[in-house]
């Protein structure tokens, strides 16, 4: 680990204007936010030790309640910083604690007959108490590893669950001796819910600089919903291990923008919207010198490449992609020069 984190510098920008907004929550943020959403539900019902901590499907209240919040700020479009957080950064919630995981690491004693079936990577043992949390939970098994120090099943779902329940569930099983998160290393951004009351409060870090051993760098947009779904700019803080560092470049995901943009005069239409399996995009002008064509998926990794486009229109096949919203860039000589993008249903 190479950092010593010395004294650092805050800076605040305070505000705090109310404006008027309502906590609608609008299909595409329930989407493109439900991890960060149940994330953030998780970790309310622990801090306050809440009963409903021991179910493994996340209480619809407890999503609510972050949910309609999240949506009152997205709703503020009178706020600037607003866009920061949704459609410049492109904020998310990777590194607090109690995130929820697609992978459960599962040490388990192979003197157990129905240990046979994980270490051959088939999910259904003939165990009852096993195959019940398999069949319920949407589980499959990802690895089997036979290390010098123990035996470890990798579990996958790819449902949204409160896994520390889940781990629970499954250390009650005879022949599973512990269960953890199989957690990631190295992703950088996080938002903080609290509840006072009838208000809400979210802290949203675009963390940056050297991420994976720990952010040298972090700016915190600071937010207020009041009871009535009204919202309030805290302002900001900027912090940095050894000074303070100036915002990198916008990802520009553009998230919760409109599907037509103007980039240059550039302008382009998608359809169909929500689209399918492929998708059209049209452009008011043909392009005679090649572009290229990128699509990234909302946390800003490349999924699909295709170069060499000329004309006016363009198909691409996105049957292999999960339903989810992504973003595209158009790149001509290596320069971006359109951005926008695509919701698959």
């Amino acid at each position: 680990m190479k950092k010593i984190l010395l004294p650092f510098v805050l800076v605040c920008n305070i505000l705090h204007a109310q404006v008027p907004s309502d906590c609608t929550v609008p299909q595409m943020l329930s989407n493109v936010y439900e991890r960060d959403i149940k994330n953030m539900a998780v970790r309310r019902m622990f801090e306050v030790q809440s009963a409903d901590t021991a179910f493994v499907n996340i209480p619809q209240a407890w999503i609510d309640t972050v949910a309609e919040g999240l949506a009152a700020i997205l709703n503020a479009t009178s706020i600037p910083q607003r866009d920061s957080i949704f459609n410049l950064y492109c904020v998310h919630d990777h590194t607090t604690l109690m995130e929820i995981y697609n992978g459960i690491l599962v040490q388990v004693d192979t003197s157990f007959s129905w240990t046979q079936a994980w270490q051959n990577l088939v999910a259904v043992t003939g165990n009852p108490a096993v195959d019940a949390l398999v069949m319920n939970y949407d589980l499959t098994i990802a690895q089997f590893y036979n290390w010098s120090f123990g035996n470890f099943a990798l579990i996958h779902t790819d449902s949204l669950w409160n896994i520390y329940a889940l781990m629970d569930s499954l250390e009650m099983v005879g022949g599973i001796l512990y269960a953890e998160p199989d957690a990631i290393i190295g992703a950088a951004g996080k938002i903080i819910f609290n509840q006072a009351g009838g208000e809400r409060y979210y802290d949203f870090y675009f963390e940056f600089n050297d991420c994976f051993d720990g952010c040298d760098n972090y700016r915190d947009w600071k937010y207020k919903v009041n009871a009535d779904c009204s919202v309030e700019y805290l302002g900001f803080e900027d912090w940095g291990a050894f000074g303070i560092s100036p915002l990198p470049v916008p990802s520009d995901c553009n998230i919760f923008t409109s599907v037509t943009e103007n980039t240059n005069e550039l302008k382009f239409r998608v359809f169909p919207t929500p689209s399918g399996d492929v998708v059209t995009i049209r452009w008011n002008k043909e392009f005679t010198n090649p572009v290229d064509f990128i699509l990234f998926d909302v946390s800003g990794r490349e999924v699909k490449r295709t170069g060499n486009i000329i004309g006016t229109e363009f198909k691409i096949d996105i049957s292999e992609l999960p339903s989810s919203s992504y973003v595209f860039k158009i790149y001509q000589k290596g320069v971006a020069i359109s951005s926008g993008k695509i919701n698959k249903q």
